[in-house]
């Protein structure tokens, strides 16, 4: 089990050549479990060889604790349980239709 610290939404995390923003945090139900996931956009802007940007999908895990307590910083944070190879696909499939083209990424 792992903690996971939920996202600013709509906050931009600025670096050298763009940034990331979390545009929404939700849950999916997979068999008789939630898997929580976060929708974001990288942008780069700011660069010497070009622009561009994608949009991703971060996968924490299946929920085991909704938001039991919070960071220094007063963000929520829920205990997870990552999701294990057998059921990778079959999820990425079915965020794949929510989200087309995005790039989707499991904790390891």
């Amino acid at each position: 089990m792992e903690s996971y610290v939920h996202k600013d939404i709509g906050c931009e995390i600025r670096s050298i050549s763009g940034y990331v923003v979390c545009l929404e945090e939700k849950r999916l139900r997979f068999g008789d479990r939630d898997v929580l996931y976060a929708v974001g956009v990288g942008v780069v802007d700011n660069s010497c060889c070009g622009v561009g940007g994608c949009m991703f999908v971060e996968v924490p895990g299946y929920v085991v604790s909704w938001q039991e307590g919070f960071d220094d910083e007063g963000r929520a944070i829920t205990m997870v349980e990552l999701v294990d190879g057998g059921d990778r696909e079959e999820i990425r499939a079915l965020l794949l239709r929510l989200y087309p083209h995005s790039q989707i990424n499991f904790r390891e």
